[in-house]
């Protein structure tokens, strides 16, 4: 059985596509809070798998899944590259924020910066190593704005969709040596 490291909760795309893994290989999947922690340690995970997608961004500016594959070309094999869907995203907004910020994953910033930059705004931006868990934090401490899966919301929720998005992506399964 291949052991596959990537990002949870089990709300994530990341999940979802570890669950779509082309082929008969049985998998089980391990999953941790963010990409950033499985690539510094990938020492413990030798002989193990990494599933990422293509659109990978760290919280550490300036690198993402250019840089991983440049700086780890010698711990990371690429045994499979497929594609499967996000799910649906979305740009919400919180009327009643009590903190004039965003939060998100890494990955989504273009998507914000865009739709802020449209509107004329500025703010800070915090960065949640999963949507699933930007979601949370979200909700939690009252920001203005997240990009989710729209499927992680709750139903009668007092936001409102300001933008959906139905990206396609392409997803990495690394062997790690």
């Amino acid at each position: 059985m291949r052991v596959v490291n990537t990002l949870g909760p089990k709300e994530t795309d990341s999940y979802a596509a570890a669950l779509n893994i082309p082929g008969e290989e049985e998998n089980e999947i391990v999953i941790h809070d963010n990409f950033d922690d499985i690539i510094a340690n990938l020492e413990q995970y030798q002989g193990e798998y990494l599933l990422i997608p293509a659109a990978y961004q760290s919280k550490q500016k300036d690198f993402g899944w250019r840089e991983l594959s440049y700086e780890y070309w010698d711990r990371l094999v690429i045994e499979q590259v497929f594609h499967h869907a996000l799910k649906p995203m979305v740009l919400i907004s919180n009327f009643d924020f009590h903190q004039n910020k965003a939060i998100i994953h890494p990955a989504t910033t273009n998507l914000l910066n865009h739709y802020l930059k449209e509107q004329q705004l500025t703010m800070p931006i915090h960065y949640a190593g999963s949507k699933a868990s930007a979601y949370e934090r979200f909700v939690a401490n009252k920001y203005r704005f997240t990009i989710v899966s729209e499927d992680v919301m709750e139903e009668n929720n007092p936001y409102q969709i300001i933008k959906r998005y139905l990206p396609e992506m392409v997803w990495c399964l690394y062997f790690i040596k």
